[in-house]
């Protein structure tokens, strides 16, 4: 549990410190651990040279066009046309009136060359926030996403001619924020709302009546009984989803036309228009079919209304569905044939795709009206509820432990656990909120989705309030100012330890009280209160020795060690690292081993002594690796590259920068530009030699 400075030195372009500070880590079953959720190292010089970081690839990400995608031959030859670089098109329409599917079909017909940077898709439908779309563009080109991630997105697209296909802009929190960042890039925008529209605009209308006709035919697979089938596309004015909704209900129940039409004519369809009437007759329609499937496909359309716009996996639906002593084999039947069940009633579309040689089968509700039929219309039951948590906790704690293989599976689940959380913290689930979160936040933290881990712990510490349970209060606490001084926050992240420390008083935990001592000194130590932080250490160091909490102790005297160094006593740093590093092993713990051996090379190169250094920093690297903390791993690198500088062997000097720089642009360091200018003259010096 170390921390480390952050300055830039005044003869030039300096690698911040990067650390972390102490945090103190919640478990599932409602115990606490000292652990640290960070890192180690200190500030260096940089000076001539580094290297270019590969060139990002080139992403294609269009979404697949909709398989049964008629008419509109006028709008798309209208695209066509006009989607080009440099220019922004959107598609405005009433939700439900194919937009995404045009646009979609559109760009599926599109040359390579038009676009030749490739094609990044972004939905805002469960996505509203600016810095996930931005994220998205990052990953797209698989770059690192740094703390200001304006200037990561800037230069990324600056020059190119990609398309930025942004799909349901009407949800973004802050469109321009992102369209101003396009630079060349083309973009195509879908929206209900015109008002987004800041380019050349096409105003999708309903279907024509043969056109309308031919869609439901398509769906509802009946041939003949033309006046039903124009009575029904009359009232249902073109609509195309709720042709689709009306056209698979009719093919599923083998319902006439007829009859549909007979319950149609009788009820209070609204004309398309308001967005409310949008919504008004979506839930009509879908009642009806709601009225139809079985009771284990309501319950798992409740399932995916209480989660993310995104695609599910059988396993939650399992959870779900479960009943005490039933055989798995008949579960997992009975949940295939649920799901099964809604795609043929057109609620939601199973999407297959091999992963590991393996066919991993999704399903993805059809429609965002669909959705929100299902949100606010099929409540799920608390029981329901608590059983989807609690396979969501379990899985989560099981990928968590897994390390990279794990985090690599939770990131196609991060959307859904986070709504998760908001659905438990509205149904005052207080303990399922908190096993979720501390599930889940290590991942987070480790994997630079500080945003997320900020909403999750947030959520977590509204919920010990309302439950009164002052020990997770003071941990949630603790953990948001942690991650408020990962990304640079240091006043806030202050703010929230000195909320900590009376609660870690209350309920007299000394172990915690000496961990926010330390938190509170590390930001002393950021501010140059060296002496303030000295006592806040001592004081720290004092209650760790006496209720004998021995990584406690180690970090404390890690984090003495940085003090002294950055004043330059390097001797006395070393004694405290070496400290610091026997009780890490003593301990088991392995991130502290490594912050120490991290620090104890940066000695030895300001020593002289690069061989030693890299001996240090190479062990270290293997702990990040290990365990897959990025941002320790982007650390130790730029150290090796430093000390493979000072010796003027430039080959691996250029290899660990480049991943460095690259690493730190995604998690966010708040010292990443000084790095990335440092970066800059290191290639100009190349460049000129």
């Amino acid at each position: 549990m170390s921390t480390v400075n952050q300055h830039i030195d005044g003869d030039g372009n300096v690698l911040s410190g990067i650390g972390d500070v102490q945090s103190n880590s919640f478990d599932s079953h409602g115990g606490t651990q000292n652990i640290a959720q960070g890192d180690g190292a200190i500030a260096c010089q940089i000076n001539n040279y580094g290297s270019q970081p590969a060139p990002p690839p080139i992403p294609r990400q269009p979404p697949a066009p909709e398989p049964c995608f008629l008419h509109r031959e006028e709008e798309l030859v209208w695209l066509n046309d006009r989607l080009h670089p440099g220019k922004v098109v959107a598609v405005c329409g009433p939700g439900g009136m194919g937009k995404s599917a045009l646009a979609a079909q559109a760009v599926s017909k599109l040359d390579a060359a038009r676009f030749p940077d490739g094609i990044v898709f972004h939905s805002f439908y469960g996505h509203p926030k600016t810095e996930t779309a931005l994220r998205a563009i990052c990953e797209a080109f698989q770059i690192e996403a740094k703390a200001d991630l304006e200037s990561a997105v800037r230069q990324v697209l600056a020059g190119k001619r990609a398309l930025l296909f942004l799909d349901g802009t009407e949800e973004a929190k802050d469109l321009p924020a992102v369209l101003r960042l396009r630079s060349s890039c083309g973009v195509l925008i879908t929206t209900r709302s015109r008002k987004d529209a800041q380019g050349v605009r096409l105003n999708i209308k309903p279907l024509e009546d043969e056109a309308a006709a031919q869609v439901f035919r398509e769906y509802s697979k009946v041939a003949g009984d033309d006046e039903s089938v124009v009575g029904i596309c009359k009232i249902l004015g073109g609509w195309p989803v709720a042709l689709r909704i009306a056209g698979n209900y009719v093919s599923s129940t083998e319902e006439s036309a007829a009859t549909y039409l007979k319950w149609l004519a009788k009820e209070p369809f609204r004309k398309l228009g308001k967005e409310a009437h949008q919504q008004e007759n979506a839930a009509l329609l879908l009642r009806r079919s709601v009225a139809q499937i079985s009771t284990d496909a309501v319950q798992v359309l409740r399932l995916v209304g209480i989660l993310a716009f995104a695609s599910i996996s059988l396993e939650p639906v399992m959870a779900v569905l479960s009943k005490e002593d039933e055989d798995q084999d008949d579960l997992e039947l009975r949940s295939s044939e649920a799901l099964g069940e809604l795609v043929n009633y057109g609620l939601l579309d199973k999407h297959d795709k091999k992963q590991d040689e393996k066919l991993d089968e999704r399903w993805q509700i059809s429609h965002a009206l669909v959705h929100t039929y299902a949100r606010t219309e099929l409540a799920m039951s608390k029981e329901s509820l608590e059983r989807l948590a609690a396979y969501y906790i379990e899985w989560c704690e099981a990928q968590s432990k897994a390390g990279l293989p794990g985090y690599a599976r939770l990131d196609g689940e991060r959307a859904h656990c986070l709504r998760l959380i908001e659905s438990c913290l509205a149904s005052k689930l207080w303990q399922e909120v908190s096993r979720l979160v501390g599930a889940t936040y290590i991942y987070l933290d480790r994997q630079g989705h500080w945003a997320e881990k900020l909403a999750a712990v947030e959520m977590n510490l509204t919920a010990a309030q309302q439950a009164g349970n002052r020990k997770d209060e003071g941990w949630c606490l603790c953990t948001l100012g942690y991650t408020c001084w990962r990304r640079g926050k240091h006043e806030k992240a202050i703010a929230y330890f000195e909320q900590c420390l009376p609660i870690d008083r209350e309920l007299g935990d000394r172990q915690e009280e000496g961990v926010t001592l330390n938190n509170i000194a590390a930001i002393y130590q950021q501010q140059g209160k060296y002496e303030l932080t000295l006592q806040q250490y001592q004081q720290s160091l004092s209650i760790q020795r006496e209720i004998g909490d021995r990584k406690g102790e180690g970090s404390t005297l890690n984090n003495i060690g940085i003090l002294y160094r950055e004043q330059g006593d390097n001797e006395t740093a070393l004694r405290y690292y070496e400290q610091c590093l026997h009780i890490s092993r003593e301990a088991g713990d392995k991130i502290l081993e490594g912050q120490a051996m991290t620090n104890i090379g940066v000695v030895y190169r300001a020593q002289g002594n690069p061989a030693k250094a890299l001996e240090y920093y190479e062990q270290a690297l293997a702990i990040w690796l290990d365990i897959g903390d990025r941002f320790l791993e982007a650390v130790t690198r730029w150290w090796i590259a430093l000390t493979y500088e000072d010796r003027c062997n430039l080959a691996p000097a250029e290899e660990h920068v480049s991943q460095a720089v690259q690493i730190m642009e995604v998690i966010g360091h708040p010292s990443l530009e000084t790095c990335r200018k440092g970066l800059a003259q290191l290639q100009a010096a190349r460049q000129g030699r």
